[in-house]
Order: C-alpha cells, then sequence, then structure tokens
C-alpha cells in the first residue's frame, strides 16, 4: 500500500556501511506531494520523522539506519530555494530556505461519480445521501459508511475503516457535502464500492445554502481553493433543489407513533437504568402531543440539574438507549447537543400500578435506540456553530421566553452548558446511609419444618431431596436482565439466545440481496385461491422488491387487526410497522415453485406483536402452501399454524442461576419460570 521514495544511489556491495547516503521513505498522503515536487538533485531539510534500523543496509551498503516520513508524525520538509547561489561549505548553514508544509499545493483531479471505475484510486466530490456515525467494528477499528451522489445521476457507497474515530468523516446529517482524496473503488456485491487507500483525506462541509464554509477536516492541514469553494456552493444548490436528498427534519411536537426519525435535541439529564440500558433525558424547545411514558428511575441517580429537570418537565422526554449504544451515552455530558439517529417513537400500555381515570388505559408514547448500527442507528455529538444547533438554539429560546417559570435574567441554556454539577459517584456517596449488619430476612412456603443444613451435607447427598438452607448469594447470572429470557424446546429441551435486531437484519437483507437466489415471478405477481398479492419496489432501494400475499377469509372485510399476511422482501423496520398494523404477519421467501418459510434463525410468525420462533432441530419446515387449509377452517393460532407448517414451537422462559456460599461449601440454584404463558 505504501510507496517509497527514496535516493536513487548505487547498490553495489560495500564492506562497510556507507553513513554519508540513507533511505528516506515517505508514506501516506506525503508521497503525492513528493512525486510531483522533488525532482533528482535538490536538497532538503526533513524535520520530525521516524527512525528505524535498515533491513537492507547489509544488500545495499547504506546507512544502518532509515528514516521515515509521514503527516502522522508531522514530518516538515524544507526545500533551499533554486535561486540562491551556491556559497561555500563554511557557510551552509546559513543558506536561505524555504519551509513546504506538505511539499507544494497544487490543483487536484476529482472525477463525477458516474465515471469511477473498479480498481482505481480517485479523488470525489459528493453530497450525503445516507451515513452511519463512526462505530467500533468487530476488530480494533472504528468503521463509518457513507452513501454520496453528486448531480450526474449516479451515487457511490463508501465503506471507510479507520483505528481513530476523528480520522473518519465528521458527517452531521444527510445533505452535508463531502471531499474525499484517494479512495480506492472496488467491486462489492456487483456494484461499485469505495475503501479508503493509504493517504486518505476528508472534508465536510454544512450542506445548507450559505451556511459559513467552515469544513470539517480529518487532517492537520489542506488545501481548499477557491475552485473548491464553488464547487461545494455547486452541490450545495444542487442537493437543496432536490427533494429525495435531503430528509424531512422532524421535532417531538411532529412525531408519529411506529415512526423512525433522526432528533436534534439538548440533553438535560442522563441514568443509568441498568447495565443494558441507559436513560437520556432530552428536549428540542416544542412539546410532544402524546402522553409521554416516563422511565422509572430513582432521582438520586439522574445526572442533571434537579432545578433544571422539574422546570422542563412538559418538554422533556425520556429515551433509552440499548447495547452497542451505552458507550456512547455514558460519555455525554449534560448540556451537550445531540442527534439521535433512527430513533424509534413507540406507544407502549402503562402498567396497571400507574393510576387511571378511565378503564381502558391511555397508550403512551416511549422513544427508544435500540442497538446496532441498522438505518445509520446511533448518536452524533453535535457543535454549537453548525446549522442545525443554531436552529435548535432558537427553538429552545424560544420555549424558554414562553414560560412563565422562566429564570428571568439568566438564561437556562447557558446554566445547562456551564453549570458544575455532580457526578453519578457523587450523587451516590452523598445519598448513601450507612446500615447496621442484620439478620437475613426469609420468605417460606409451608417448608419451616425443615432444618438448616450445610451446603456440603446437601452436595454429599443423592438427590432428589429438599433442603433449608442459610448462605450469602456471592454471584447471579446473567448481570442483564433482559438477557434472563431464553428460547426453550419442550422436545430437545435445548435453551436458545433471543437473536437481536442486527442477527434478524443480517439474515433479511441477505434475502433480497443482489447475490440471493434468483424469486419466482409468477408467485409474486399474482394472486391465488387463498390469498391476494401486491408487489411493490422498496421506497429508497434499488433491487429490493416487497411483496404482500392478503389470505382471504370468509369475512367481506376482515379488519387488520384480525387479518393474516405473508410477506417477502422485508426489513426489520416493515416486520415492525407491519406487526404493529396486522394480527399475523408470516415472513416468507419464492425462492422455489411454491412460498417458503426463511430461516428458522428469525421468527416465522408474529402474532399480536409477539415473535414466535422454531426449533431448529425439531421442526420440518413444510410449504407455505399447506396453511391453506386453516383458511378454510378459520383456526389462526400459534400452536395451530406451527403443527401445520412442520415447526417445532419454541416457548419463552425465565431462566437465572444463583450462587450461594455458607463456608462450607457452595451450590449452584437455578429459578426458572415461563416468561409468556
Amino acid at each position: 500500500g505504501h510507496k517509497p521514495f527514496f535516493n536513487h544511489e548505487s547498490t553495489t556491495q560495500q564492506p562497510m556501511s556507507n553513513l554519508s547516503t540513507i533511505n528516506t521513505f515517505v508514506f501516506g498522503k506525503l508521497v503525492d506531494d513528493c512525486e510531483h515536487t522533488l525532482k533528482q538533485g535538490d536538497k532538503v531539510v526533513l524535520s520530525k520523522f521516524l527512525v528505524r534500523k535498515s533491513a537492507s543496509a547489509s544488500k545495499d551498503g547504506r546507512h544502518v539506519l532509515q528514516l521515515e516520513l509521514s503527516e502522522e508524525t508531522g514530518t516538515t520538509v524544507f526545500v533551499y530555494a533554486k535561486s540562491v547561489k551556491e556559497p561555500t561549505a563554511a557557510h551552509n548553514v546559513n543558506l536561505p530556505i524555504i519551509e513546504r508544509s506538505k511539499i507544494r499545493m497544487h490543483d487536484y483531479i476529482y472525477i463525477p461519480l458516474n465515471k469511477v471505475k473498479e480498481g482505481i484510486t480517485v479523488n470525489v466530490y459528493g453530497v450525503v445521501k445516507f451515513f452511519k456515525p463512526p462505530y467500533l467494528s468487530q476488530g480494533t477499528d472504528f468503521s463509518s459508511t457513507v452513501t454520496i451522489v453528486d448531480p450526474s445521476n449516479a451515487r457511490l457507497n463508501c465503506v471507510l475503516f479507520s483505528g481513530n474515530a476523528d480520522l473518519l468523516p465528521k458527517i452531521y446529517k444527510v445533505g452535508d457535502v463531502v471531499r474525499f482524496h484517494r479512495i480506492k473503488i472496488q467491486e462489492f456485491n456487483k456494484e461499485l464500492q469505495a475503501i479508503n487507500a493509504p493517504g486518505f483525506s476528508a472534508l465536510t462541509f454544512d450542506g445548507t445554502p450559505g451556511a459559513p464554509l467552515k469544513p470539517r477536516t480529518t487532517s492537520k492541514s489542506y488545501q481548499f481553493t477557491s475552485t473548491d469553494q464553488r464547487t461545494v456552493e455547486e452541490l450545495r444548490r444542487w442537493a437543496s433543489a432536490d427533494p429525495s436528498i435531503h430528509k424531512p427534519t422532524i421535532r417531538l411536537s411532529e412525531v408519529k407513533p411506529a415512526e423512525y426519525f433522526d432528533l436534534t435535541c439538548q440533553l438535560i439529564a442522563k441514568a443509568e437504568v441498568d447495565r443494558s440500558a441507559v436513560l437520556l433525558k432530552v428536549w428540542d424547545g416544542t412539546q410532544c402531543p402524546h402522553p409521554l411514558w416516563q422511565v422509572p428511575v430513582d432521582a438520586s441517580a439522574l445526572e442533571g440539574d434537579p432545578g433544571d429537570i422539574h422546570r422542563l418537565r412538559t418538554l422533556a422526554v425520556d429515551v433509552l438507549v440499548y447495547d452497542n449504544h451505552i458507550g456512547a451515552a455514558n460519555f455525554l455530558k449534560v448540556g451537550m447537543y445531540l442527534t439521535i439517529h433512527n430513533l424509534h417513537a413507540k406507544l407502549m400500555t402503562p402498567t396497571s400500578e400507574k393510576p387511571s381515570i378511565s378503564l381502558d388505559p391511555v397508550p403512551e408514547m416511549g422513544f427508544h435506540l435500540h442497538g446496532g448500527t441498522s438505518y445509520g442507528r446511533g448518536i452524533t455529538i453535535m457543535p454549537a456553530d453548525c446549522s442545525a444547533v443554531q436552529q435548535l438554539k432558537r427553538s429552545l429560546e424560544s420555549a424558554l421566553s414562553a414560560d412563565q417559570d422562566s429564570l428571568g435574567d439568566l438564561s437556562l441554556l447557558d446554566i445547562l452548558n456551564t453549570s458544575k454539577r455532580p457526578s453519578a459517584s457523587e450523587a451516590t456517596s452523598a445519598a448513601r446511609i450507612e446500615r447496621c449488619q442484620q439478620e437475613s430476612a426469609t420468605v417460606l412456603t409451608a417448608h419451616q419444618h425443615i432444618k438448616t443444613t450445610p451446603i456440603q451435607e446437601i452436595l454429599d447427598q443423592s438427590p432428589p431431596q429438599k433442603y433449608h438452607i442459610r448462605a450469602k448469594l456471592v454471584n447471579y447470572e446473567p448481570r442483564a436482565l433482559h438477557q434472563s429470557v431464553k428460547l426453550y424446546c419442550p422436545k430437545c429441551c435445548s435453551l436458545q439466545e433471543i437473536p437481536n435486531d442486527d442477527d434478524i437484519d443480517t439474515v433479511l437483507q441477505g434475502l433480497y440481496s443482489p447475490g440471493s437466489t434468483a424469486v419466482d415471478p409468477d408467485i409474486q405477481s399474482h394472486d391465488t385461491a387463498w390469498y391476494k398479492t401486491a408487489t411493490w419496489e422498496a421506497e429508497g432501494e434499488r433491487q429490493r422488491q416487497t411483496t404482500v400475499h392478503l389470505v382471504k377469509t370468509g369475512e367481506e372485510q376482515s379488519v387488520p387487526e384480525h387479518s393474516t399476511i405473508l410477506v417477502e422482501g422485508m426489513s426489520l423496520n416493515d416486520l415492525y410497522r407491519l406487526s404493529e398494523r396486522f394480527g399475523r404477519v408470516i415472513p416468507t421467501s419464492s425462492r422455489t415453485k411454491c412460498l417458503s418459510l426463511n430461516d428458522l434463525s428469525i421468527p416465522f410468525l408474529i402474532e399480536d406483536r409477539k415473535w414466535h420462533y422454531g426449533c431448529k432441530n425439531c421442526s420440518d419446515p413444510q410449504p407455505v402452501n399447506v396453511l391453506q387449509s386453516l383458511s378454510q377452517s378459520g383456526t389462526w393460532e400459534s400452536s395451530a399454524i406451527a403443527k401445520v407448517l412442520g415447526v417445532q414451537l419454541l416457548s419463552y422462559v425465565f431462566v437465572m442461576k444463583f450462587t450461594f456460599a455458607d463456608g462450607s461449601g457452595s451450590l449452584d440454584a437455578f429459578l426458572w419460570n415461563e416468561a409468556v404463558s
């Protein structure tokens, strides 16, 4: 990948190293500049380089050490001015020199996206159509996916990696303008894809027309000419006139149930709910029109000013952050401006503990940032000077000015950004109450007659027996409560983890990827005696066709909540939306002459928003056409569907492992019960 640049001297074997000649290697972005600028015979002075042992000294007879130059080490190259007359050797130290950071600026050539070809390394400009904020990949590198478009009506998907997240493009929203230097074009899944080549660099500009031309850069130094300025302004104008590029900005006052959207907001408080979730209290200056679900958390656990939390209680919403986003949430500071990407607005039924004056509880809206990175899911910290935050500030200030309980001359925005708040550890320490040693409290159920037995004696006995112990709980598993729910097969007695959203999404994407098995068009496009079919292209996505087969019933007009649909080519978000509308959703595929079930690693049935899974070992999946018998009988229970399809239904169970010790030994105990009846 790195191209060496060194002095061309004789390589004849010398009996001893020639200390007056040393190999000098140039890496990364400096290579291109050296090739365009330096000529044989030029005199240079180098600073801030690495010195390493030369592996070729014994062969080329040069110095036993070598020099390595790169922008990462801060290398600067000084070139002697050509116009200066050569002085005597005694006065060489006073020779005028010209410092040329990165040698010399020159014009770069940018390729339109419809002209890029496989196998070449190019420089491009583009407008962001889709992006994933930098996230930690399976290895040690950070990754970011960016899809860009330009006026040539072409698009390019870029997959970028770096050991440092700060070296990846700083993109804040769809519509930003980017400039990529040195991206390599390759083919992936029959489409062109770009990856970062050695020396990759990026500039990002706010895509709002008229916004300051202040680049967000991944490099310490960069070239930005008047030509670049015109290019950025032209792309801004072009993108602003194309409604398909910019996603509409959605505020809390405009959010709808079951919607996934990007929310630009300010953080006013946060708390760790448990090891599987973090609570963020945020606001954007508008009020959500729906009743809000409040996450039950102790006030002492909240990191944030209690006065601010109380004052903004009608405008703030609770956001639960899960899984891989917890690390980013823990890093956040109260007062920061954020964009939460692919936030899920979900209606939830309140618990019976919450009093209600009506017989039917009113659904409450909760906000969730699910795990994974699908659909650009993540959190971006926004700088105060970007246009989105400037617009947000105006909304916040307007909301505060309308608040009769405002702080008068003090700005709540300033207080949120500058006031010192106790950390979570400090708050916990202040609230901690010292308690004396207590006797154990035990709940017995008609076992009082059984005397206490040391654990070691229990281990020496043969089961089954009944015992009563007094011991200390030394460990429990799993630590995260949500991991206690498993999938259980009553036939082979196996326990399985519940697949997460990312795993399901990966399987679904594989089903409709360009490389997947072709489908039978006759199955997709035609009605049958027992279902009606509708097919369309997925919005904003190429080569993905979605199909819904609505199962016919004896009723003339069956309501969606009682209907059954067979679906093909659906994304995870599609399944979520359809399951909230229809009573039963069965994911299928038409890779054979008849409709068939998908891999049982994903749900084979979603019934009343409950996801049903089948056992891979004990199931013998049948063609989906066998469901025609149920359409005639009208029995559409999950057990009946599973039986007809040849699927061994898995049940949800609750399992926890406790380890007890009493000084004589230790004992593992399992808590086991059905999680869902």
